[in-house]
């Protein structure tokens, strides 16, 4: 045991001996008398200049501390790019032969770091550093060289597969106060100049500690214009577990502040907070709850989990956007509401979502969004590569029309006016198209919709079912089924743009749609009712309405059942001829205001959006129409003509007729444009009525002339009769004269004999 209290002894001689080497230092030794050492030592080695203008102190037990003041440094003859007025930091020495760092104190005061980037993209500091010439080195050394960076591989590919341990550490307070950094970009043309204080009290691995942080940052170009201002402070408690290799925050606290004159704007406030942040590394983890974001009005809650971050990446999302005001919103970022029929509109919205997906896919479900009184429902499916969707859609109670601006009041203009806007209007249509052909063969995917009481430009749709697939330009909508005033639409709908024209096909079919309600909400048109079912196809091509207009081709039926049409009195139009024709007046306010019809049946043929009618064919009580006409499209009018017959009217002794009257179909001219009152629409076409009365007039002439000379031909066959039965009886009683004659002339010669 001798050996073992001799080497106590030698031991507690060497901490002696230490502890007052330390003591000598710290008393005798000036480290201000090794600045020029210093200076010297990093310039050679480093190519660094210091600047060491202040005093230097330092202290070695129980701590090791160190002080400078007033110090600047630069590479080689630069300018200096970093200077502080103080810095301090204290290492407390008994504890690192336990293997852990406790640190008193960290003291930045007065930091200013400037950061030069020239126009080549050479910052101010990168050390220009010699490149050594390869073809210059000895062979035998090159193979040395190689020989060692071999070793050195082989010796980095064993470290990597030593477990690296963090040293216990305890740092009292870190505290970085008034730093001050500029960076200038002159390749960028861009400048930051950046001012932040932070502070960390009582940090230890695997327990919280407070962190303390606010920084001012200012980015503009060179000459300081365009500058965007933003003042940030953070507050958060943070635990580092060295051992799990995570990290956590809790309780965090980010409130910001955002200046620019290019804002619209200025300034923005916002505040992010977090219930808990934590890091997971080996599992490659991240996990955000409670994270809360407030601006402008707007509150987001969010909750994210992200797994796998570093291979594979995968997430969830679960976001919410609590109520607000659209309208407020935009006030406060000074941008004007779209203009809207109805103030109460866009007041009041919310909306929440889920997501979660990968590097390939992402789905939303569900997707919540009201929006004043409209509730949609959603659900989403993204494909990433190739990029393709699947969404479905839900909703109900969405009035369309009080998001769109009031309808500007027709007001007479100058024929000169008129001509200028119509001009106007006709090179602002074909300067824009109407289909975004380009985004549209971008599309691929599938979409479904149902929704429930829709109004869009006053037309009301109970409810409206479509299912949509987009792919390589071709958009295919089947089916689309809608059900409205009292009927129900079921068509097909195509738009290719594959080609360099956009064509459209349409297969409608509908059922049952009571025609009068629907054109007074959409078209404020009054000109017919009944129920109305159509069947048929259409197709058309184009970008723009009057070539859509244009070239629209195809073939109706159409069958409206019980109708009228209304404004329009036919049976009064042909009393009105008749009337003009016999030189008497109708007295008008006997008749209705409409013509009532059990069923109007007719083929439409369209051609180059003309439609034409042939067979039309209208069945009412008292009358039978038959028509055939244009409508034009293109130019929102009509030339058609209808023939009426009918038995006459009771109503008006100038619309008695006679049966041969009767007969008759009278011709009814209906003429110009959709906007024209119904009233004077359609008129009596009294050339064709005069026609039809001399027609009559003539054909009553031909059979009276046609049964005098039938009668006169009787009376000369009678009178021809008569005397050939007189000749008759002549000649007969004469050739029986004769015959006595010769008898008696007979016999006398027979006497004679005898």
């Amino acid at each position: 045991m001798v050996w073992v209290k001799r080497l106590s002894w030698l031991v507690v001689g060497l901490l002696v001996l230490v502890f007052a080497l330390l003591t000598y230092v710290a008393v005798f030794v000036n480290p201000n008398d090794f600045k020029d050492e210093l200076k010297s030592v990093a310039m050679e080695k480093a190519g660094v200049n210091l600047r060491l203008d202040g005093d230097i102190s330092w202290s070695f037990f129980p701590w090791l501390g160190l002080e400078l003041e007033d110090i600047g440094v630069a590479l080689g003859s630069d300018a200096e790019i970093l200077q502080f007025d103080k810095a301090e930091f204290g290492l407390a020495i008994m504890p690192l032969l336990e293997q852990k760092i406790q640190v008193s104190k960290v003291n930045l005061v007065n930091l200013k770091a400037s950061l030069r980037k020239d126009e080549n993209g050479q910052g101010n500091w990168q050390l220009d550093l010699p490149e050594a010439d390869s073809s210059s080195i000895p062979t035998t050394e090159a193979n040395n060289t190689n020989n060692v960076a071999n070793a050195v591989a082989t010796d980095d590919a064993s470290v990597e597969n030593i477990e690296f341990t963090l040293p216990d550490l305890q740092l009292d307070e870190l505290r970085i106060e008034n730093a001050q950094v500029e960076y200038r970009d002159e390749q960028a043309n861009q400048l930051i100049n950046a001012a932040l204080n932070v502070q960390l009290n009582d940090v230890r691995w695997d327990q919280a500690w407070p962190m303390v942080m606010d920084a001012a940052v200012t980015q503009s170009d060179l000459d300081g214009n365009l500058a965007i201002k933003a003042s940030v402070k953070l507050n958060a408690n943070l635990a580092v577990f060295p051992s799990r290799e995570s990290l956590s925050l809790d309780s965090l606290v980010l409130s910001g502040e955002v200046e620019s004159d290019t804002l619209p704007v200025s300034p923005i406030k916002a505040k992010l907070s977090a219930a808990k942040v934590d890091f997971d590394l080996p599992q490659e983890n991240a996990l955000i709850e409670g994270l809360a974001l407030s601006a402008l009005g707007l509150n987001i809650d969010a909750d994210i989990q992200a797994y796998e971050v570093l291979s594979e990446p995968k997430f969830s999302v679960s976001l919410s956007l609590g109520d607000f005001n659209p309208r407020e919103v935009m006030a406060a970022l000074n941008l004007s509401a779209p203009e809207m029929s109805d103030d109460k509109a866009f007041t009041s919205a919310r909306a929440s979502i889920a997501l979660e997906g990968d590097l390939k896919s992402i789905t939303a479900q569900p997707i919540s969004i009201v929006l004043d009184d409209t509730k949609i429902e959603a659900n989403a499916v993204l494909n990433l590569s190739p990029l393709s969707w699947d969404v479905r859609i839900a909703g109900a109670n969405l009035n369309l029309d009080r998001y769109l601006p009031t309808p500007p009041e027709e007001t007479e203009v100058t024929p000169e006016v008129t001509s200028e806007a119509v001009s106007s209007a006709a090179v602002t249509e074909e300067a824009s198209d109407l289909i975004p052909v380009e985004l549209i063969r971008g599309l691929n995917g599938h979409i479904g919709i149902a929704f429930e009481d829709i109004i869009i430009k006053n037309l009301k749709i109970d409810k409206i079912e479509l299912d949509s697939t987009q792919a390589n330009g071709l958009v295919k909508v089947s089916p689309l089924k809608a059900s409205l005033y009292e009927g129900n639409v079921a068509s097909t709908v195509s738009l290719d743009v594959r080609g360099n024209t956009p064509l459209i096909n349409v297969v409608p079919s509908i059922d049952g749609i009571q025609i009068q309600p629907l054109l007074i909400d959409f078209m404020e048109m009054d000109k017919i009712s009944g129920a109305t079912y159509l069947n048929g196809e259409l197709s058309t091509k184009g970008n723009q309405v009057d070539d859509l207009m244009a070239s629209l081709q195809g073939d109706l039926l159409v069958d409206i059942r019980n109708g009228a049409l209304v404004g329009t009195n036919l049976t009064k139009s042909v009393c009105e001829g008749i009337a003009y024709t016999q030189k008497d007046n109708v007295d008008g306010s006997k008749f209705g205001e409409d013509t009532p019809f059990e069923t109007m049946k007719f083929p439409a043929r369209i051609v180059n959006g003309q439609v034409s009618t042939p067979g039309l064919d209208i069945s009412s009580a008292g009358i039978q129409v038959t028509g055939d006409g244009v409508v034009s499209l293109t130019e929102s009018s009509l030339d058609y003509q209808v023939n009426v017959g009918f038995p006459g009217s009771a109503l008006d002794d100038a619309c008695l007729v006679n049966e041969k009257v009767a007969k008759l179909t009278f011709p009814i001219i209906c003429q110009g444009q959709f906007s024209d009152d119904p009233a004077g629409l359609c008129r009596p076409d009294l050339k064709g009525f005069g026609s039809l009365f001399v027609d009559l007039a003539k054909a009553e002439l031909k059979l009276k002339a046609d049964e005098e000379k039938a009668k006169l031909k009787a009376e000369l066959d009678a009178k021809v009769a008569a005397e050939k039965a007189k000749l008759k009886a002549e000649l007969e009683a004469k050739l029986k004269a004769e015959e006595d004659a010769l008898k008696d002339k007979l016999k006398n010669k027979l006497k004679d004999l005898f």
